[in-house]
């Protein structure tokens, strides 16, 4: 082969070296296609609890339940990785969540049960109280998914008093 025919030994060299270059670089961590970014990543917890207040807005939440599952992740987040709320900003979150029942969609159903049933600790007991009659409606529906996912929530935050109320719907 002459040199003007395309492949030579130092075409190869090169092109082998430029796809070593390229690869080391996506190593490193410069922003190639090998990097993970977690949506998470950089989160404030004020800006998470103003986007809270989209649940309080009925057509927010019938237009767009995407986003308050987005929103219930990240609050979630935020409190799987210790940055918790403080008892009023959990039970103004707690309340507006509540405000999710109203919603059809499944998906938003099943992060309001997970919610419920990671922050009603931290909420006070008397506001936890009022989440039960939602609770036990979805306990006598027709879906099998609200009917086990409320068993699972009020086992979860029922207490000896409120046992007996609740034992007629089981």
């Amino acid at each position: 082969m002459a040199e003007g025919d395309g492949l030579t030994m130092n075409n190869l060299l090169s092109e082998v070296q430029g796809a070593l270059d390229k690869f080391k670089l996506e190593d490193e961590g410069t922003g190639g296609p090998g990097d993970y970014y977690s949506p998470y990543a950089n989160l404030e917890k004020a800006a998470v609890l103003q986007e809270a207040r989209c649940f309080h807005d009925p057509t927010a939440v019938r237009e767009s339940p995407r986003k308050c599952c987005t929103v219930i992740a990240q609050l979630l987040h935020l409190t799987n990785t210790g940055q918790y709320m403080n008892s009023a900003e959990a039970t103004e979150v707690f309340f507006g969540v509540t405000k999710l029942f109203m919603s059809d969609d499944a998906s938003l159903r099943r992060m309001v049960y997970l919610f419920i049933k990671e922050v009603a600790e931290t909420c006070d007991p008397d506001d936890v109280i009022i989440v039960t009659s939602s609770l036990t409606k979805d306990m006598t529906c027709d879906v099998d998914l609200y009917r086990a996912n409320a068993l699972r929530v009020l086992a979860r935050i029922v207490d000896a008093a409120m046992l007996g109320a609740i034992e007629r719907y089981v």
